[in-house]
């Protein structure tokens, strides 16, 4: 019972559940950079008001970020605000 059976056949992925993955990703990706933010966001942090404001304004990039139009290989994230590099 130990005869090698080659099969002539070839998985090839459909290019839309690959496009579909691909939007996960970076549905994953966006919440994950916005919950690495969210704890900086209550009054009781230490952030001055220029920073709190750049970190706000980045929130809303990362939620600008397009999630399941467009092309998922093109998506431009935004930098992080330079308090944060």
């Amino acid at each position: 019972m130990n005869e090698k059976v080659e099969l002539d056949y070839q998985y090839k992925p459909n290019p839309e559940s690959i496009a579909l993955a691909e939007w996960a990703s970076i549905r994953t990706r966006r919440q994950q950079l916005l919950a690495s933010t969210e704890a900086m966001q209550s009054l009781d942090s230490s952030l001055t008001e220029l920073q709190r404001s750049e970190l706000a304004l980045y929130r809303q990039a990362v939620r600008d970020v397009p999630q399941d139009s467009g092309d998922p290989y093109k998506v431009e994230w935004p930098e992080l605000p330079d308090f944060l590099k």
